[in-house]
């Protein structure tokens, strides 16, 4: 693609960082498991002071799958509004990531709106493939429900699920699932650059083949890693987030999708099936930004940072 397409101050800050930030397409696709531990142990040694008045805690929860244990990372300032609570799903395509890996963003959000943050370290693809990580996602609100008021002082009947990327992707399957159980603690869902289906038939999808941090390429193999091949080409409920019956059923919902990702129009394909079945919906298409756009320390983050924080409680 022309990088000139993208907002000058986000490109230069992109350009400034004095490592690759393009994955290894082989390692992707074949050793996984090698990214997997090269991303933990990159978010080790780019770990982020804790501020004092922010306590960050560790519960682990039985999976209703298996009875293996999920982590809850949570984030709860001491002045806490028991009213504002998050959760939190990491991107990363399914494959790899974890909650540290945002904690610059999370002690802001914490801090800012005086808000908890439940933060899910689903279990990855390929070692567990959908709806494994969906499920670790829907555990983690039921824990929330039974226990949010008792262990974290929280009002469980009044939550925001977010999360960007194929986190974005697992916030709304969630959501989607919760209302298929007549559950309707879950009051916002606040997606950024979402996943929502895998067709990878989009416009954007289609034209953004060598776009930089996220391709066409990264997509399929994320996808591959997270359905498994027999299952590649299949639409099924809470992995292909259009494939859904009660739309009208779901909360109010705010989606940022950025001008130059590959994802661009599925967020905007969403937006319009929540709009036709009456959800009050937002939707920012970023103009100049690329996926992940919201990493780099630029105006255009901070224009985002204020929408954001404007936004995820309303």
């Amino acid at each position: 693609m022309d990088l000139n397409r993208i907002n000058k101050e986000l490109r230069a800050s992109i350009e400034s960082v004095p490592y690759s930030l393009e994955l290894d397409e082989n390692l992707f696709l074949n050793a996984p498991e090698i990214l997997q531990k090269e991303r933990i142990e990159f978010t080790k040694a780019h770990s982020v002071k804790q501020p004092a008045h922010i306590k960050v805690t560790d519960i682990f929860i039985p999976s209703s799958v298996d009875g293996e244990k999920i982590r809850l990372h949570i984030y709860q300032p001491e002045k806490f509004n028991r009213n504002k609570t998050l959760i939190y799903f990491h991107g990363g395509g399914y494959v790899f990531g974890l909650p540290e890996q945002v904690d610059s963003q999370m002690f802001e959000i914490a801090e800012g709106l005086q808000a908890t943050i439940i933060s899910v370290d689903y279990r990855l693809s390929p070692q567990h493939r959908f709806p494994v990580p969906v499920l670790d996602g829907f555990d983690a609100l039921k824990w929330l429900i039974d226990n949010g008021e008792t262990q974290l002082g929280i009002d469980p009947g009044n939550v925001t699920v977010s999360g960007a990327s194929a986190g974005g992707h697992l916030a709304a399957s969630v959501t989607q699932m919760a209302v298929d159980q007549n559950i309707d603690n879950i009051k916002h869902q606040f997606l950024l650059y979402p996943v929502i289906h895998n067709r990878l038939n989009t416009s954007s999808m289609k034209e953004f083949t060598d776009s930089p941090l996220w391709s066409r390429r990264y997509a399929e193999i994320a996808w591959q890693h997270f359905l498994g091949k027999e299952n590649i080409d299949k639409c099924v409920t809470y992995s292909d987030l259009t494939h859904y019956r009660n739309f009208s059923a779901l909360p109010q919902t705010t989606i940022v999708a950025c001008e130059l990702d590959p994802l661009r129009d599925e967020g905007i394909e969403y937006s319009q099936l929540l709009y036709l079945a009456g959800v009050a919906t937002e939707l920012w298409v970023v103009p100049g930004a690329v996926h992940v756009f919201d990493l780099f320390d630029c105006p255009l983050t901070d224009e985002y940072k204020k929408f954001m924080m404007n936004k995820l409680f309303k």
